[in-house]
Order: structure tokens, then C-alpha cells, then sequence
């Protein structure tokens, strides 16, 4: 119960510090996501230069061209949600706040919360912060050494063991996410964005994606606990596309669609990868 209230303490007071490096009235430029859609929009057109030039095969520019929308959508579900507006703070100051603190503070209530002899006062500091004070890089891998080892030392602390999964496939060291995943799976843990998650780092992994792979059947246990997880059902219709059952790629990506918000990018993908399945029925 204790924990759950400092949690909320917590998001509340980041929250309160966020919100003004955030938050701005319309901006003039270009967000981040129209940015990223205009990206998308030159490397599939680079794309289809190299195929009409003979350098890759048909094969190789659907599989590129479906690599990279899914990049795109990852990133784009977090813009989607309100892309009119532009971060203008320091992006070191918010990832500072967002991050590090709440992780810095979970575990000085682990430490210091269930350990009070190890409180350290003012009085007694001996060292002190100066010029030569860590960098943020090195604060950032210094906890994650520290989720690591709280992980490992204790197989039954499951939300330390999704902490070090969810870092892990950020950071994409994706033998040390799968091994994350599987641990909190093998626990028992019933999840759909676990499942997902773990779905994609195979499917990262492994470089392909068909109905026949593992990462697939992981799509499924996540749609049977939330029939419209967004994740999943992009997977789970890339793999149904690659393995050119198009009728099952085109229920994944149509129920996608049906979670979209009309005009938005990532609708605009699905759409256009719709009609692409229509162009490849038609073709057959």
C-alpha cells in the first residue's frame, strides 16, 4: 500500500515538472511524428528507386518496406495521441525527470525503505558533487546494473524483472530482453503487452517473421487477453503477410485500422498497407 501511494506521489510530482517543458501552444515547425511520416514517405521511395533499378528483389522491398512502417508505428503511438504539440525543454531535463528520477527514487525505497540502518545523513557525507560528478550516461548504466542485480538476486521480484525486460528492449539487447521476458513468463506472469513485447524482441531477434514463428503464437496469447492490442495486431499481420496468407493479414490489419484515429499516421500506414494486400490479391 505504501509503495502504491509513493508511486502516485511520485507521477504527480512528475507530472507537475514535465508538463511546462512540454507543453507549449502550437508550434510553427513541423512535429515530431510529421517529421518521421516524411521519413517514412523518402526511404520507401528510396526503396522502390533500388527495386525498379534491379538492386533488390521484390521480396527484399516488402520485407524492407514492412520493417520500417513497423519502426514507424512504434514510434508513433505515443505522438498520435496529441501530435499538435512540440516539445521545446531540454530533452536531457525531461529524460532526467521521467526516467531517472522515479527509478532513482523506487530504489532508495527499496534500499533505504526496507533497510533504515543504511541511511546516510548530511552530517555524515564525506563526498560531494562537483564538476567531476558522473554524467547522465553513466548514471543511466549504473542503475541499469543495479535493476540487473536486484533481478537476479531475487527471481520472486517480478516488477524489478519487467523493469530490466522493458530496458533491455529499448536499449535493443535483445538476448538480454528475451531472457527478461521468459523469466517473468516462466513466473506465471499473464500479461498482453508482456506477450507483445516479448513477441517483438523475437521477432527482432530473429530477423523474420512468419505465422510458423514463435513470435507469432506469442501475438495470439496477447490478443486472447486484449483482443485489441494494437501491438499485437501489427505483428501478427506482418507475420500472416510475410507467410502470404493475405486473408489473415488483412483481419489483423483491418481491426488495426478499426483502433485508429481516422487521418492519422500510423491510419494512414494501415490503410496503405491494406491496399497493397488488395494490389498483391488482385496480382495473383
Amino acid at each position: 500500500m505504501f509503495i502504491t501511494i509513493i508511486g502516485l506521489i511520485c507521477l504527480v510530482a512528475v507530472v507537475w515538472a514535465v508538463f511546462p517543458l512540454v507543453w507549449t501552444k502550437k508550434d510553427e515547425s513541423p512535429d515530431l511524428q510529421s517529421v518521421n511520416s516524411r521519413l517514412l514517405e523518402d526511404q520507401i521511395a528510396e526503396l522502390g528507386v533500388d527495386l525498379e533499378q534491379g538492386v533488390i528483389g521484390k521480396d527484399q522491398y516488402e520485407a524492407a518496406r514492412l520493417d520500417l512502417q513497423r519502426t514507424f508505428l512504434e514510434t508513433a503511438t505515443e505522438s498520435d495521441i496529441n501530435p499538435s504539440l512540440h516539445a521545446k525543454g531540454d530533452p536531457f531535463l525531461v529524460l532526467l525527470i521521467v526516467i531517472v528520477l522515479p527509478i532513482s527514487a523506487y530504489f532508495i525505497y527499496k534500499q533505504v525503505g526496507t533497510n533504515p540502518d543504511t541511511i546516510i545523513y548530511a552530517a555524515d557525507q564525506t563526498t560531494a558533487s562537483g564538476p567531476h560528478a558522473a554524467s547522465g550516461v553513466n548514471d543511466v548504466n549504473a542503475m541499469l546494473k543495479a535493476v540487473r542485480a536486484r533481478a537476479e538476486a531475487d527471481s520472486d521480484d517480478l516488477e524489478s524483472w519487467q523493469l530490466l525486460a522493458q530496458t533491455l528492449h529499448i536499449m535493443e539487447d535483445y538476448d538480454g530482453a528475451i531472457k527478461a521476458y521468459s523469466h517473468l513468463i516462466d513466473k506465471g506472469v499473464e500479461d498482453a503487452d508482456i506477450y507483445a513485447n516479448y513477441a517483438d524482441v523475437l521477432a527482432s531477434k530473429s530477423g523474420g517473421l512468419l505465422l510458423a514463428s514463435p513470435a507469432y503464437e506469442w501475438t495470439q496469447k496477447a490478443l486472447k487477453l486484449n483482443p485489441d492490442h494494437q501491438q499485437a495486431l501489427w505483428i501478427a499481420g506482418t507475420a500472416a503477410y510475410y507467410s502470404k496468407d493475405y486473408g489473415l493479414a488483412k483481419q489483423f490489419w483491418q481491426h488495426l485500422l478499426t483502433l485508429l484515429e481516422p487521418g492519422s499516421d500510423s491510419y494512414n500506414v494501415i490503410k496503405g498497407n491494406l491496399a497493397q494486400l488488395e494490389k498483391e490479391v488482385s496480382a495473383q
